[in-house]
Formats: structure tokens, C-alpha cells, sequence
């Protein structure tokens, strides 16, 4: 969509007015379009909103658009499409409310947190945008008079950008949980053959995507013959299952030998390889042709992937070779099995290691919610079962949007890492302090009243707001507001807990941001 002038396309008095698109560069390879759904009841919104984005391609991906005309339609084909990638929706529709209920419905009950969604409206007084943003998980709230080709454009390449590496993040998730549940499924005794087509199997599981895969083992017998095929088959799956062996000239034959030339495991498009050799000399090379580029999260997980495979086939070449020793051996196969032991360790390191990056905010470096919400659970178990006292605090940095809009994102990555050493630096070593979501972070107190609480409340307020933060030569002020709850004991579970600090939090917003509010008691 480079090119594309910055007609409006709503004009001042509401009407449409069609943008003017200039030529869209070719596409080499089209894949599955991103699914995007238009939601309005004016049939002119959704012409001119399918004319501005006609031609735009992200990612070598175009636009699918799809148009409902209420939000009962659109919550029937969201019920039926849950891959949808955007939805363009219209505040006022059946109901003065229409697309704010859509919105409640698409993240509460259809449980779909990973859809972009931007709100479009013709009369923002209906919805004020602060409201809306604050009350409703929306991604975007736009004015229909403000919107221009090229600022819907940008709004919806940012969305998609958005939603793609989300579900990246997610199918690396879940390719790393796979990755880690690989191990019960391998056991070097299962054979050569067993483990590798078990290794192509999970692979697919753990990328996310079908996977056509080859494992070779490199032939050393001394046969310098150009013909002589020197890469032995021992698994295959997907398209490559039942392949002949590659002869030289045949294209994989060809792949093999680049990979053996390289010696590192890598990506290119769809295509990836791993070059996994052993210690004992023993080298095995594996092709994976998937059903989708490969971006760097994916060569990430293979890399990890390529050592988790290579220690596990020199296990298993030393398991064999350990079938074929003789008794007048036993030295020999000490040692092979210390090195099985070391190896096996190495696995277990790495394993555990892949759990705590699991645990931890990639941009803070301190627990993520997942993380907390255990260890919160934990505490309060605790606490109920010698009676100590409990609080908690939840932390929202304030007009956090703005320093995003004025400064951009980066400027917005070091605030929330410098808020995070601020209020780390007032907290006691037993307190916890995680990130619970965007700009909010949470503070758990164990053996601490709603008093004491509340005086650790204000040393972290006045310690994050203490100084403007630095960043690229710009001073950038930044306050906190801080909802303080204390636990009730075993009668209130985690989750009130946090709806109490919540609702502190919204007070002291409320108050005038920068300030402390208590949570009251108010169980059921």
C-alpha cells in the first residue's frame, strides 16, 4: 500500500470519500491472507474501507476482508473463524452499545484474546475514547473524521504486526512446552530408527505447522567414489516418507551436502537444516521442509532443538556401539556411560533452564503473571496456614499511552524497566515484585498489614516518580497510582484479592493519578 495519498475517508460532515491508491508493489509468494472482519452497519464503510485496503500486502500476505453489517453477525462468523486476525469495528450499530457488547463478547465469552481489535466510530461522544480504552480491551479507538488511507493503513499494518507476533510468542510457547515433553517420549535405548522418526514427528508439533522431514546419517567408509551415495537415510516423514535414496545429483542429495558444507543448523524461507554431529565423530544431518516461512523465534526453538536431537543421537550411536563391545571391554563402557550421564545432565540444565525463561519477563527480568499468580498462590496457602498477614500491591504507571505516542515504543520499554528498578530498590529481599500485564506491575508483602502496606505503597510511588526518566536526551516524567488490598485469610481467595487492589487502583486513577488508595474489605 506504499504510495497510497492521504485522502480522508470520512470527511468532516460523516460523508465517505474513496481514497486514491497508487500502484501496489508485486508479490513473489502469496500465502494465506490475513483474515480481517469489518463490522458496520453503512454499507458505504465497508466500499470505501475495502477500496483503501485492496491492495495492501503484509508480510507477502494480503487482506481477506470480510464484512458483517451487526455485531450478531459478526459474532457468529468470529464464533465460526476464530483465526480472524483484525476487526475494523463500529461503535454504534443495532445499539447505541453494539460494537462495546461485541467487544466484551469477543474476549469474555468466546475467550479470544489474541484478535486485534480497533474501534471506529462517527460520534466519539457516544463512547469517549478514555473510557472505552480503560473499560474495554480494544487495541485502537479511532474517529471515523480522523481517519486517512494512509492512517488506516498504518493502524492496520501495526494491528497485524501485532497479532502475527503473538501468535508467533504462542505457537513458540507451545512448541517450547513440546519441546521439553520430548524428553519422556525419547530413551536412548528405543534405537536409531525409532528416535529419529520420533524426533520428526514431535517437530511439526513443536513448530506449529506440517513438517516434510529427512535424517540422514553421514557415511565414513573410506569410498572417495563421486557416486557412491554418502548420506544413509534413517527417518522420514510428511511428503519425504518412502523417499529413495538421495543419489548425487538429486536435489536432496544436493541440500544435503550444502548443510554438510555449511556445518551449522539454519533457515531459509520453508526450509530449514540441522547439522547435528556427535563426539565420537558420528555426524547426522536433518532437512525440514515446513508449511510456512520460518522467522527467527522458529530458528530459535530449532536451534535449542538441533542440540536437544544432537546429544540424544550421540546417546543412542553410544548405546549401540555399547551392544556391540565385548566383556573384555568393561573400561570402555564406563566411560561411554560417564559421558551418557554428563549429556543426559546437560539435558536436564537445558530443560530447566527453558522453564525459568518461561517464568520470566523478557523486557523487565522479573517474574511474569503466569509466574506470580503461582507464587502468589503459594504465599496466600502460607500465610492461612501459620496465620501471618498478607498484602498486596497493584501498580499502574500513569499516561503511559502518551509516552508510547510522544517518544515511541522504545522510549516506553525504558520507562517500564526503570520503574521496575525503582520500586525493586524500596522493597525488602522477601518481598515479590512481577509485571502483571503492559504498564502494571504487581508487588506481593508477605507478614505485612495494610499500615505498614500502605507506607511501602508511598516509598514506591515517590521512588518511580522521584525523577524524570532519561532516555536518547529527553527527560520523560512518570507517576504511579497504587491500589493497596490486604488478604482477609482463607476466606478470600487469590483472585478477590486482586479485584480488591483493582478496584484501589481505579480509585486513586480516579483521584487524580499519582496517589494511594486502600482497598476496602468487601467479601461475600
Amino acid at each position: 500500500m506504499d504510495g497510497v495519498e492521504d485522502d480522508f475517508l470520512f470527511a468532516e460532515d460523516g460523508s465517505l470519500r474513496a481514497p486514491t491508491p497508487a500502484a501496489a508493489s508485486p508479490v513473489s509468494t502469496v500465502l494465506a491472507p490475513w483474515r480481517v472482519l469489518i463490522v458496520d452497519d453503512d454499507e458505504e464503510v465497508h466500499s470505501v474501507t475495502r477500496y483503501a485496503l485492496r491492495k495492501v500486502n503484509f508480510r507477502n500476505r494480503p487482506l481477506e476482508l470480510i464484512s458483517a453489517f451487526s455485531a450478531a453477525q459478526a459474532l457468529t462468523i468470529l464464533k465460526a473463524q476464530p483465526d480472524m486476525a483484525l476487526v475494523l469495528l463500529d461503535v454504534v450499530m443495532e445499539t447505541d452499545d453494539a460494537g462495546l457488547r461485541l467487544v466484551r463478547a469477543i474476549r469474555d465469552d468466546l475467550g479470544n484474546h489474541t484478535v486485534r481489535l480497533i474501534l471506529r466510530t462517527g460520534q466519539p461522544g457516544q463512547a469517549p475514547e478514555e473510557r472505552v480504552i480503560v473499560d474495554y480491551d480494544v487495541n485502537d479507538y479511532k474517529a471515523k473524521t480522523e481517519l486517512t488511507a494512509q492512517k488506516l493503513f498504518t493502524t492496520v499494518i501495526a494491528a497485524l504486526r501485532a497479532f502475527d507476533d503473538i501468535v508467533a510468542i504462542e505457537t513458540n510457547r507451545h512448541g517450547l512446552r513440546r519441546m521439553i515433553a520430548l524428553d519422556d517420549r525419547l530413551r536412548p535405548d528405543m534405537g536409531l530408527e525409532a528416535y529419529a522418526q520420533t524426533v520428526l514427528e514431535q517437530t511439526g508439533a513443536i513448530l506449529g505447522t506440517m513438517v516434510d522431514g529427512l535424517v540422514c546419517a553421514v557415511e565414513t567408509d573410506g569410498n572417495d567414489s563421486a557416486d557412491a551415495p554418502r548420506y544413509r537415510p534413517v527417518a522420514a516423514s510428511g511428503n519425504w516418507a518412502g523417499e529413495a535414496l538421495p543419489l548425487p545429483g538429486h536435489p536432496l542429495h544436493q541440500a544435503l551436502a550444502a548443510l554438510e558444507t555449511s556445518r551449522q543448523t539454519g533457515a531459509a524461507g520453508q526450509r530449514a537444516g540441522l547439522y547435528l554431529p556427535g563426539p565420537d565423530g558420528s555426524l547426522f544431518l536433518t532437512l525440514l521442509d515446513c508449511g510456512r516461512p520460518l522467522g527467527p523465534l522458529d530458528c530459535d526453538l530449532l536451534g535449542v532443538l538441533a542440540a536437544k536431537v544432537a546429544a540424544g543421537l550421540a546417546n543412542i550411536v553410544l548405546y549401540e556401539k555399547l551392544r556391540r563391545v565385548n566383556a573384555d571391554l568393561r573400561s570402555m563402557t564406563q566411560t561411554l556411560e560417564s559421558r551418557v550421564t554428563e549429556r543426559t545432565h546437560e539435558l536436564m540444565e537445558a530443560n530447566a533452564k527453558l522453564e525459568r525463561l518461561a517464568s520470566i519477563d523478557s523486557l523487565t527480568g522479573i517474574m511474569n503473571r503466569r509466574c506470580f499468580m503461582e507464587h502468589a498462590l503459594r504465599e496466600c496457602e502460607r500465610a492461612g496456614r501459620y496465620h501471618r498477614q498478607l498484602s498486596l500491591l497493584l501498580i499502574d504507571l500513569d499516561r503511559f499511552k502518551l509516552v508510547n505516542d510522544n517518544h515511541g515504543h522504545a522510549a516506553g520499554d525504558t520507562v517500564i524497566r526503570q520503574a521496575v528498578e525503582r520500586a525493586a530498590g524500596v522493597l525488602r529481599t522477601n518481598d515479590c515484585i512481577a509485571r502483571y500485564g503492559g504498564e502494571e506491575l504487581v508487588v506481593l508483602l508477605p507478614e505485612t498489614g495494610l499500615e505498614m502496606a500502605q507506607r511501602v505503597a508511598e516509598r514506591v510511588r515517590q521512588a518511580i516518580g522521584a525523577t524524570p526518566i532519561p532516555h536518547e536526551n529527553v527527560a520523560i516524567p512518570l507517576t504511579a497510582s497504587i491500589g493497596v488490598a490486604e488478604w482477609c485469610g482463607e476466606a478470600e481467595s487469590l483472585d478477590q484479592l486482586l479485584d480488591r487492589a483493582d478496584q484501589a487502583l481505579y480509585a486513586a486513577k480516579q483521584g487524580g493519578r499519582d496517589r494511594v488508595e486502600l482497598a476496602r474489605v468487601a467479601l461475600a
